[in-house]
Order: structure tokens, then C-alpha cells, then sequence
């Protein structure tokens, strides 16, 4: 049985780990790959677990902030390396150059193999040629010998460290795309070298400026996963930046036809990359405005597979009366699916849909929840709504625990994937982050974090037998995950009853954590803790926790989850008569 189990496990994490060598297409297509059971998941021990966390795989650099920061720095000691190397190549093509050129100007006398050794001048020019000219030959040589190791090293470097791959270019891209449609980026500011957006009035400087053709691309990939707002808005840049004169300039043929037109793509062009034919850019944009008003008219300006502008392009279709009604607010209640991701947007842009009436009894106080642990060193507890009940507690995890945990984890990152219901796994743009799964063997830190969720709480927290393992989460450029339940299991026993999210580092700007149908959200903060309950000591889902994390605008996201299952508080949150009534578990 234990090596069935151990095949089956080893099998799954190859067909996870080899995902981004599959074909994703666009549209509402995703990627999907088989994983286990997470109930099978618990039958087997840590030891068997590691087998499949040990097989080798790519680091998933487009949709981590962790990956980019060690491809950044292993590209310094590379560009080093090349630097070096050029500078001996160069130095050996020198002395290459001059022996060819020395045998160049002895081979035009054309006296043959036997001139070379009867006639005595010859023979002399022969001798010194080689006599004087190898010697230099053999330590150029030599000196190039010596770099075969740094050589095979930069060779090796696709199977080691890793390089980043068309799908990661694109992930990135794409993630722009999706910062765009959320904060609204001013894309003339990017041209002048700032990055700004709804969320500050103070732009962001940025030392490199995106070329024309970086700008096509990524207004490409907006349209290729339906993010037809920023794909319109980015090719309109990039057509503007086109047709203005200091991207294109005449030149004139060898002919004598007329002059045609060149393109120097702002000089900012990658020397590698290969822009395509630019003159298709007009044609291209009025072709992506018409499809940006066909899928609004057919389903609306926002769903979780799919953005437009909230008003058609063409101006005759903008004056229809279904694109003038004034937008409804929902908090307090479920409503749907395209109001709840309207809503996400707006918190995430920094609004708080809450009337006064639902904010004035909303607390703070210093809390140490009867345990000894925090009776000296008190924690900050801030109430952000009562019920449901959703709070924060500062100072959860030390800077130095969040900086070992980090480092723990970037070891197993692995590109973030959704479970569906019918027990696969998709890797689809609703998330775009990547993910570690952390046993508290993993590193020391964890099960003294276990114990002070536990007396923070009043929940068991137990590995197994009271909660899943921990989950940590780093997100890449415009890493977001749309609106969604955490309680989504089928086994009651193993449902998410409550959810501990601790955040290890601040955010810059973007990032939040939101919750649609309350109408606030939470701003990243390092080291502090953010519960809530995902389910009713009934058992019953409540769906007002449904939730979402904004996209990473700018700035190094990373989060621990730690999901305390049902089955485990039978004890702890006894379950009550009615089953619509809320936890009420205020800490003290």
C-alpha cells in the first residue's frame, strides 16, 4: 500500500512539474493536471511526502518575486563572466587576426610547398613567421583553455539555475496587463520613465522605458487572457508611439525608388528580440476595439474570466441606456458573480464600500486571549467586522521568523494552482502566484507558530488532526487571486472552518487582501495575522467570506496560510442549534 501510494504522489508532482512544458491557450482555456486526493495526502508520512518534493523542476520565474530577485543576481555574476570572457576573445582574435595576416602577406608570393624550403629567403620568412607568431598562438590558446570551465558553467545554467522562458515573458507581460486594468496605469507616464497609477499620486520612477515594441506585446497578451481593456489601451500606446516622429524615421534604399519608411522602436529595442511587421499595428488596434465591444456587449465589462471598459469604444454604442445605470453597491449580502468582482476592483483601488452604520462599533485593544505566552508582550487586535467576524493581530511572527520562513520556502515554490471539485488541479490567470507547502519538520519555526495560532485563537491548529499543512505564497508582477471560498471540500471533516493568513512582508502598493461582500479590505503588514471564519459551527458555508488578493502593483508579497479544518474543533466551537448562526469568538 505505502508504495502505491509513494508511485501515485511521485507520479502526481512529475505531471504538476512539468506543467509549464504543456501547451496553454488562451481565452477561457486553462491547463489542467491531475493531483491526488488531499485525503490521501494525509495517509502518507513526511518522509514519503519529500520524494515527490525532490524530483527536479523549473523555477517558476514569471510568477515569482523570489525567482526574478536570483535571476537578477545570478545575471550579474554572469554578465561578469561574459564580460571577462569577451575581453579574452577579443584579446585572442587580436593575435588570431595578426598570425592570419602575417601568413596572408607571405601566401601572395605563391612559391609552393618546395619554394618554401629550397630557396633560402623564403625558408627564413617561413621560419619566423611560425617561430616568432606560435608561441603567441599557444598562450592565447592556453588562456582560452583556462575559461572552458566557466564555459561549461554558463552552459549548465538552463539545468541549474534556471533562465526564464517565452511562457514566463508572458506571465509577466500578462500580470502588467492585469495591473493596468485593476489601478489604471498612466501609460504616457511609462514613456517618460514613471510608474503611475490610482493607488499614489507619487509616480514610481523606473530607469528603463518599455520600447514600442514591448508595449504590442504586452497589449497581446492582455488580449489573449481576456483582458481586452488593457489590451486596447496598451495598443493604443504603442500605436501612438509608432506614428509619432521620433519613432519612426526615413531612410533611403540603394534604389532609386522613393524613401521608405524605417523603424528604430524608440532605441529602446531588446538587441535579441524580433520586432514583426509594425505596419499591421493600425489594423490591428481597430481589430481589437471591435472585439473589445463584442465581448461587452455579449457578457458584460467584468467577469472572473474576462475585462472591457465599462462603456463601449464606439461612440454610438456608448449611448445605449444599459451602459448609463448607475453602479449598485452590495456589502452585507451575496450578490453576483459580476458585482462581486466590480467590488473587488474598487477595494482594491483603496475604496471602502461600508456605510458608517456598518463601521461605528469596529474596535481596537491590546489583547493577550487568557495565555500566559502574551501576558507580557500583548498584541494588537483590530476588530474589522464583528459578523461576520474578521480581525487582524499585529506582531503575529517575528521579522526574523517571516525573513527564515521566506528562506524555507523558496526552496519548494512551485508555479499556484486552484482544486476542482471533481479532484484535478488547473493552473489558470484567475491565480498567478507561486506556492510551498511546509511541514513543521521543514523548519523550526513552525511548530512555535502552531502553538501561538493555538492560544491566539482558542482553535486547534494540529497538523492532521485539526488543520492542513502550511501553505506559503509568493507573488510575481501582478500576482492576484480572484474572488473565491476557501471552504471548498466535499469531506466536512477536512473543510477550511477558519483561515489564519499571516503576511511576511509589507507591500508597497497593491496586494490587499479584500473581501467583496463586507466591503473592506486589508493591507499587507509584516508579521501580522488576519482570521476569519470560513464556515458556521453548523458546518454551513458562509459565503459572505468569500475573498481576494489584489494584484502586486509594486513591491514583494509573501504570506503563510494555515487552514484549520472542521473535524478538529468539535470540542473548541461547539456546534450550535441554528445553523445560520455566526462564530462569535471575539479575543481578549
Amino acid at each position: 500500500m505505502a508504495r502505491f501510494l509513494i508511485v501515485l504522489l511521485t507520479t502526481t508532482w512529475v505531471t504538476m512539474r512539468s506543467i509549464s512544458c504543456s501547451e496553454e491557450k488562451g481565452g477561457n482555456e486553462t491547463t489542467r493536471v491531475k493531483v491526488t486526493n488531499p485525503d490521501l495526502l494525509r495517509l502518507l508520512t513526511p518522509e514519503q511526502l519529500e520524494i515527490g518534493r525532490s524530483l527536479p523542476s523549473s523555477p517558476p520565474m514569471g510568477t515569482s518575486t523570489f525567482h526574478l530577485s536570483r535571476l537578477a543576481r545570478e545575471e550579474i555574476k554572469v554578465a561578469k563572466k561574459l564580460n571577462e570572457l569577451q575581453l579574452l576573445l577579443q584579446s585572442v582574435m587580436r593575435v588570431l587576426n595578426r598570425y592570419a595576416m602575417s601568413w596572408s602577406e607571405l601566401s601572395e608570393a605563391d612559391v609552393g610547398v618546395q619554394g618554401w624550403a629550397e630557396h633560402p629567403l623564403h625558408a627564413y620568412a617561413l621560419t619566423k613567421h611560425v617561430a616568432l607568431g606560435w608561441p603567441s598562438i599557444e598562450e592565447a590558446l592556453l588562456h582560452l583553455q583556462e575559461k572552458t570551465v566557466v564555459v561549461d558553467q554558463l552552459l549548465k545554467r538552463r539545468n541549474t539555475t534556471g533562465i526564464p522562458t517565452e511562457e514566463d515573458l508572458t506571465s509577466v507581460a500578462g500580470g502588467l496587463a492585469r495591473a493596468h486594468d485593476f489601478y489604471s496605469l498612466n501609460l504616457t507616464a511609462i514613456s517618460q520613465s514613471n510608474l503611475r497609477s490610482q493607488l499614489s499620486p507619487n509616480p514610481v520612477p523606473a530607469k528603463i522605458i518599455p520600447s514600442v515594441w514591448d508595449l504590442y506585446r504586452i497589449g497581446k497578451e492582455a488580449i489573449r487572457i481576456n483582458i481586452w481593456s488593457s489590451g486596447v489601451d496598451f495598443l493604443r500606446n504603442a500605436l501612438s508611439r509608432y506614428n509619432n516622429s521620433l519613432v519612426q524615421t526615413l531612410c533611403m534604399p540603394s534604389s532609386t525608388h522613393s524613401p521608405t519608411r524605417c523603424q528604430d522602436f524608440d532605441g529602446n529595442s531588446h538587441p535579441f528580440d524580433k520586432p514583426g511587421d509594425m505596419s499591421r499595428l493600425p489594423e490591428e488596434f481597430q481589430k481589437a476595439v471591435k472585439m473589445h465591444d463584442q465581448v461587452l456587449e455579449r457578457k458584460g465589462f467584468r467577469t472572473k474570466q474576462h475585462s472591457t471598459h465599462q462603456k463601449p469604444l464606439d461612440k454610438q454604442l456608448a449611448r445605449k441606456k444599459k451602459y448609463h445605470k448607475k453602479q449598485v453597491t452590495v456589502v452585507g449580502e451575496v450578490g453576483s458573480l459580476t458585482e462581486g468582482q466590480v467590488q473587488y476592483v474598487k477595494i482594491c483601488r483603496g475604496e471602502d464600500l461600508r456605510a458608517p452604520n456598518m463601521t461605528f462599533n469596529l474596535y481596537c485593544r491590546y489583547i493577550n486571549n487568557s495565555s500566559p505566552q502574551f501576558l507580557i508582550g500583548l498584541l494588537k487586535m483590530e476588530v474589522h467586522s464583528l459578523s461576520p467576524y474578521v480581525i487582524t493581530i499585529k506582531g503575529v511572527v517575528t521579522p526574523s521568523e517571516a525573513k527564515a520562513l521566506k528562506q524555507t520556502a523558496s526552496r519548494f515554490l512551485e508555479k499556484s494552482s486552484t482544486f476542482r471539485y471533481n479532484g484535478e488541479s488547473e493552473v489558470s490567470y484567475q491565480r498567478t502566484s507561486s506556492t510551498a507547502w511546509l511541514y513543521e519538520h521543514n523548519d523550526h519555526h513552525l511548530p512555535l507558530l502552531t502553538t501561538r495560532i493555538e492560544r491566539l485563537t482558542g482553535l486547534n491548529a494540529v497538523q492532521y488532526t485539526g488543520s492542513e499543512t502550511y501553505q506559503v505564497v509568493n507573488y510575481g508582477i501582478g500576482g492576484h487571486y480572484t474572488v473565491h471560498h476557501d471552504a471548498t471540500a466535499s469531506n466536512l471533516t477536512y473543510n477550511r472552518m477558519a483561515t489564519f493568513l499571516i503576511y511576511l512582508t509589507d507591500v508597497q502598493q497593491g496586494g490587499s487582501t479584500v473581501f467583496p461582500w463586507l466591503g473592506f479590505g486589508v493591507k499587507p503588514s509584516k508579521g501580522m495575522g488576519l482570521l476569519w471564519y470560513n464556515m458556521k459551527p453548523s458546518g454551513v458555508r458562509d459565503d459572505m467570506l468569500e475573498h481576494a488578493a489584489c494584484p502586486v502593483l509594486f513591491g514583494d508579497k509573501w504570506i503563510i496560510n494555515k487552514w484549520i479544518t472542521y473535524g478538529g474543533q468539535l470540542t473548541r466551537v461547539p456546534c450550535t442549534i441554528n445553523e445560520e448562526d455566526q462564530v462569535q469568538q471575539p479575543l481578549t
